[in-house]
């Protein structure tokens, strides 16, 4: 009995482990099945898309708010019930139309200075509530005060985007951002979704009116509520949750965006944003090379006074004082102009990736002074002629107005922001970029406030003529003060951090970090004591880690 006992107990065992190794290859299989149904529906390329289309629709509601002035003037009416055109707006009227520029001034320097108590997504989830009122108040409101609050509202919900958003974006392709061929087109998305917006308002003021004021406010809320219900579903920022303390959060969230292939930079990026971020002037003092910043941040100056931006809150009535009346209706020209615009931004991508952006700069700025020069002529003959409109219509005033558009889209729409993100320290460039943003819409505040009281004095020519002027300046400014190559000491000044923190002096090894070692190698060095750094188990690339499920994304 013993030995019949021993002869049946080794193959009791080896059933033991055949029954082992069966449930272990079922439990790896359910592991399998289980990672493969938690596996998103959009790899990280597409993901990253994703989330800046949704960030993009507060940038359309801003684009909104902008266009939002010429259709309202033009169907505004005197006692007589006659349209009113542009040189006879009163002072009221400039004032709601300048109103959100100003407005965006202030914000965004506010924002900059809070977000880190409040959070980005709670920030863009608040611009589009008030974005949202926006729409409520213009419809419904009837009155001077009910649509300053409105253009209020809508200032600041595109102040908190503008600061914000283009940051936020760049955190989806963080990594990948000097790759170049390999990065999705985040930027170019964000770009477009301006004019997109302010090609929705004037091809809105082409269709016939409701009458009821509630369709009026659900025809433009609607935007603001997109952006809404898709910010709930956005992930919190990666540079906040950073500040916070919560980096193995941001560092999860950043793969979503990030293929496999550039997550190796992610380490830096996070490294990076665990400091504190500097103040406005503080960004500026470390900064350091005030010859190449004062130049930078007064392309933004630039990007309004050449006047294709500010042109946009009254396009409609400049157009028609450009005698685009017979063939066309102006509210027709200025869609048509607008929608060439946007396109512009679309191919911008593909049109300015051989030339240096100072380049472009220099030659758009040169068409538009061209375009400009022919345009001013052409007004003040008729101005001083007091020629039949019928009689002196042409179409080479408008194909003129196509070129300066054209010309700004490729030029000084992109270029500066292009231009500020390489040649700034990466971790002044949040700063700076709000710095350039209050610069941009104080001196459009300026020229929106101005250019109806300039119609009125010295006519649409002569405006045309000092805008030729000014881009020629523009032009003069990029050949003189910035430099031509990338490879040309942009960055800082000798002895100031280099903008990449894998630069040959930033030595994150080192126990003693020398006195000319950039912030983040001195605070992420081992032998620092500055803020928790990176661990080497957040980004594991040995294996395929468990991919977040659908719901996160």
């Amino acid at each position: 009995m013993g030995r019949e006992f021993g002869k049946v107990q080794p193959q009791n065992s080896s059933r033991h482990i055949i029954s082992n190794q069966s449930s272990s290859s079922s439990s790896s299989i359910d592991s399998n099945s289980s990672v493969k149904m938690r596996k998103p529906l959009l790899n990280e390329r597409w993901t990253s898309i994703l989330y800046t289309l949704v960030a993009a629709l507060t940038y359309a509601t801003a684009g909104t708010m902008v266009g939002w002035s010429s259709g309202t003037f033009r169907r505004s009416t005197l006692p007589s019930s006659q349209p009113v055109p542009l040189p006879l707006l009163d002072n009221w009227s400039i004032s709601l139309a300048a109103t959100p520029a100003i407005v965006i001034t202030v914000t965004v320097c506010v924002v900059h200075r809070s977000y880190r108590w409040i959070g980005t997504k709670a920030f863009l989830l608040t611009a589009s509530l008030l974005a949202i009122g926006a729409s409520a108040l213009d419809a419904f409101g009837a009155t001077f005060w009910s649509a300053s609050a409105a253009r209020i509202l809508a200032g600041i919900s595109a102040g908190i985007a503008f600061t914000l958003v283009p940051s936020y974006v760049d955190e989806f392709g963080s990594a990948s951002r000097l790759t170049t061929p390999n990065r999705p087109p985040l930027d170019e998305i964000l770009a477009t979704a301006f004019p997109f917006g302010v090609l929705l308002r004037f091809g809105a003021d082409l269709l016939p009116q409701p009458v009821d004021p509630m369709w009026n406010a659900v025809r433009w809320g609607v935007l603001p509520t997109l952006a809404f219900a898709g910010l709930l579903f956005l992930p919190e920022s990666a540079r906040y949750l950073c500040v916070t303390g919560r980096v193995s959060q941001a560092a999860l969230i950043l793969q979503r965006t990030h293929e496999p292939t550039v997550q190796p930079g992610l380490q830096e990026c996070l490294a990076r944003w665990q400091q504190p971020g500097p103040g406005l002037i503080e960004a500026v003092k470390r900064q350091a090379n005030l010859t190449l910043l004062i130049p930078l941040l007064a392309l933004f100056a630039f990007q309004a006074f050449v006047g294709a931006l500010p042109m946009m809150f009254y396009l409609a009535d400049v157009l028609e004082l450009a005698g685009q009346q017979v063939h066309r209706s102006p509210e027709q020209a200025a869609a048509i102009l607008v929608a060439i615009f946007t396109l512009a931004v679309v191919f911008s991508r593909y049109l300015n990736s051989p030339l240096h952006p100072r380049t472009v700069l220099v030659l758009c700025s040169l068409l538009m002074a061209l375009a400009t020069l022919a345009l001013g002529w052409h007004c003040h003959e008729r101005r001083t002629r007091n020629l039949d409109p019928s009689d002196a219509y042409s179409e080479w005033p408008f194909l003129c107005f196509v070129l300066v558009f054209v010309a700004y889209a490729l030029g000084f729409y992109r270029q500066p922001a292009t231009l500020l993100a390489a040649e700034v320290a990466d971790e002044n460039l949040f700063a700076l970029r709000t710095i350039a943003t209050a610069i941009c819409w104080g001196s459009v505040y300026l020229c929106v406030r101005i250019l109806p009281v300039l119609l009125n004095t010295i006519g649409l020519g002569w405006v045309l003529w000092n805008i030729a002027l000014v881009a020629l300046s523009a032009a003069g400014v990029v050949l003189l003060c910035l430099p031509g190559q990338d490879d040309y000491a942009h960055k800082v000044l000798p002895g100031v951090c280099p903008n990449s923190m894998t630069s040959s002096v930033c030595s994150s090894g080192s126990s003693s970090p020398s006195v000319n070692t950039c912030w983040p190698c001195s605070h992420t060095s081992t032998g620092s004591t500055g803020p928790a750094t990176i661990a080497p188990e957040m980004f594991q690339y040995g294996e395929k880690q468990p991919v977040a499920g659908p719901e996160m994304v």
